[in-house]
């Protein structure tokens, strides 16, 4: 009965504070922007000091701090996120918890997706955050100085594809068109449009030839406008990639 009624205070005050943005019952919102029409958020979400542009879906149940979303970018049920950069047309499964990330355009993540929650130093004579950290991860800390680099900003890139149940290190930086097979345990740079998986992941193969990548990084199609994006997509929802860069060199904006 409490929880129904806060829940009924929540929903009265967010309909105040954000009338632009569609907000399910149960969910709190705090020091929030909406930039654009169209966002919706579902039920029993937490989400405070975020930034949300135009299109914009949070599924339910999901935990959302100091983040932004571009347009049309989308968080699916049960997500915990934090300090994380959403480039448009990008989203990530169910059930994935992120922090300090910046994901680019036309991205696509999988479910249970981890990365930017810390890293322990392995040449310490130990590896607990009590004797080296303030965060106070444990609700206590022996030092009052930080002796070890904990965070780490990790970059992806444009058009990645990450499959289901990957990890990736803090500070990794994914390459555009890079593709992470599932169950991946990424610890070191992918390069543009490779193709890694495993245990730690390795390079597999490159998606295309060296031409062929060279082409695509150049013409950056990610950062076309909408209606030159609606223009292409039938090259770009096709496997030749010469025909698609022949195209865009003679459509050139």
């Amino acid at each position: 009965m409490i929880r129904d009624l806060k829940s009924l205070i929540f929903l009265v005050q967010n309909r105040k504070n954000y009338p632009k943005a569609s907000i399910g019952f149960g969910s709190r919102v705090t020091n929030s922007i909406f930039d654009g029409p169209d966002v919706k958020i579902g039920r029993d979400c937490y989400i405070r000091s975020s930034r949300f542009s135009r299109g914009v879906m949070i599924q339910d149940s999901c935990a959302i701090f100091d983040s932004t979303f571009d347009n049309n970018s989308a968080v699916y049920s049960h997500c915990s996120l934090s300090k994380v950069k959403f480039g448009p047309f990008s989203y990530v499964n169910e059930h994935s918890a992120m922090g300090g990330i910046t994901i680019g355009k036309f991205c696509s993540i999988g479910p249970h997706f981890v990365c930017g929650y810390g890293e322990h130093p392995t040449n310490f004579i130990s590896t607990s955050p009590v004797f080296y950290s303030t965060r106070g991860q444990c609700g206590v800390s022996f030092t009052d100085k930080d002796c070890f680099e904990e965070r780490l900003e990790t970059r992806i890139g444009n058009d990645v594809w990450i499959g289901g149940r990957v990890f990736v290190r803090d500070g990794v930086k994914i390459g555009n068109g890079a593709l992470i097979a599932a169950g991946a345990v990424v610890v070191a740079d992918v390069p543009d449009y490779a193709v890694v998986g495993g245990v730690p992941a390795k390079l597999i193969r490159y998606r295309f030839g060296e031409d062929i990548i060279r082409e695509l990084l150049d013409i950056k199609w990610w950062d076309w406008n909408e209606d030159r994006l609606r223009e292409a997509q039938p090259l770009l929802s096709q496997a030749d990639a010469t025909s698609f860069v022949m195209w865009a060199k003679r459509h050139k904006a």
